[in-house]
């Protein structure tokens, strides 16, 4: 009973603090001071608490590190003049109508080229919204097809660390998982491919983006060089290269570029990495400046808060009084059905991807008869659904990094189309 008054007093924080403007840093540690109340109301000392809190992050510590990367390295893709040029490239092969659809696709490619929703959306999602923002076409629709394409491979490249995860955490092979997750993601993916269309052409204007060559051409050498770092990534991660490698080549490559080519004094480069590209030419600078450490300071906070929830979910077993709804609803409707439910429930309380793949595998284990089933109900669920809940750690952190608005999250197609459909076959086959 306490456990549940605690679990529905938190969802309530979250929500109401959402739609209130609070930010999420302070909702998730009146989260952590919640949580750490009821660690002292089972008994816990305040030396455990501690332990239990300290625990999380120093496991996040890599997804941190990443941050720390992507920052310097959308900063440095801005300064290279690779975003610049792309950006010229590529609004003459879009217009207002078939944006959309093409953000969705080639974040999808990147994806799984990367196996990173967060590598994704830091390369091609930050040129996409930067083509939307210069086309003055829906930031909302465009930043849900940038969200929707970035968890394609997130959820089903072999290279993906949340597949890899999965596979690990119900002993089974990543390769095998990612087949089965292709062909019960194609139709979700289709009609993706739909619904962005169809909202492309109704929500477009009929006129095309002007040309920024001139302007970006007056800051910016734009010769061929300037895309290779988009081809090292494109390289690196075909030959499964791991990705915080791949995207430590770029970084050098776009650093040299910044250099050599685009003739940045050398002193400049520190501060641009942390702070950030700033353009002194007023006409490009709301399409080319952003990027560097600094940006990511906040979800580096949040990232980190949410993470200490992970120890005290362990240590004090909130969340294990689910396990008996999560069978009482298994029985009832379908194995999908509860893994479901469960992962609705860790996705929105744990805050965070990776510890709400942990939870759900732990709460759900024996719900479905083989460690197949469940990884792909994980990869179904609790894999992509953090997408769709905007106090998500790999939410918002997307939406932060490239500048998108919080309500693309309900343009996000791909994360709701999966687990319903996942959910009608699992019905119609029960």
């Amino acid at each position: 009973m306490v456990e549940s008054a605690v679990l529905v007093l938190f969802a309530a924080m979250l929500v109401g603090g959402v739609i209130a403007g609070v930010p999420l840093l302070a909702l998730l540690a009146l989260g952590l001071l919640l949580f750490c109340a009821y660690a002292v109301y089972r008994g816990h000392g305040i030396r455990e608490i501690a332990r239990m809190v300290l625990q999380g992050p120093r496991t996040a510590i890599p997804i941190l590190g990443m941050f720390v990367l992507i920052g310097a390295l959308t900063a440095s893709w801005r300064a290279s003049g690779t975003i610049p040029a792309i950006t010229c490239w590529s609004v003459q092969m879009v217009n207002p109508r078939t944006l959309v659809i093409a953000s969705f696709l080639l974040c999808a490619a990147m994806s799984m080229l990367t196996g990173s929703s967060f590598a994704a959306a830091a390369t091609v999602g930050v040129i996409c919204v930067a083509i939307a923002g210069a086309m003055r076409a829906d930031m909302a629709l465009v930043g849900g097809a940038v969200l929707s394409g970035s968890f394609v491979g997130d959820r089903c490249s072999p290279l993906s660390s949340t597949a890899n995860l999965v596979a690990t955490l119900t002993h089974t092979h990543v390769f095998d998982n990612v087949r089965r997750m292709i062909r019960i993601g194609a139709i979700p993916f289709a009609l993706s491919c739909v619904v962005y269309v169809t909202l492309g052409v109704s929500s477009g204007g009929t006129g095309m983006a002007p040309s920024f060559r001139g302007s970006f051409a007056a800051s910016f050498d734009l010769s061929w060089v300037t895309i290779l770092p988009t081809l090292v990534v494109l390289a690196l991660s075909l030959a499964r290269v791991n990705v915080t490698r791949t995207l430590l080549a770029s970084l050098g490559c776009a650093l040299a570029i910044c250099a050599l080519v685009q003739h940045m004094p050398l002193e400049q480069i520190p501060n641009m990495l942390v702070f950030g590209y700033h353009s002194q030419n007023l006409a490009i600078a709301r399409m080319v400046n952003g990027g560097g450490i600094a940006s990511m300071i906040d979800i580096i906070l949040i990232v980190a808060m949410a993470s200490t929830y992970a120890g005290i979910f362990e240590g004090t077993g909130l969340l294990l009084g689910l396990t008996e709804f999560v069978n009482r609803v298994a029985r009832g409707a379908t194995p999908f059905a509860s893994v479901l439910v469960t992962s609705i429930v860790t996705c929105a309380v744990a805050c965070d991807q990776v510890v709400a793949l942990m939870l759900t595998a732990q709460l759900c284990a024996d719900t479905e008869r083989g460690g197949s089933a469940l990884a792909l109900d994980l990869e179904n669920s609790a894999a992509i659904i953090p997408a769709v809940i905007p106090w998500s750690t790999s939410c918002i952190g997307i939406i932060a990094f490239v500048g998108m608005p919080l309500t693309s999250v309900a343009f996000n197609c791909l994360c709701y189309l999966i687990p319903l459909w996942t959910l009608a076959v699992s019905v119609y086959q029960h």
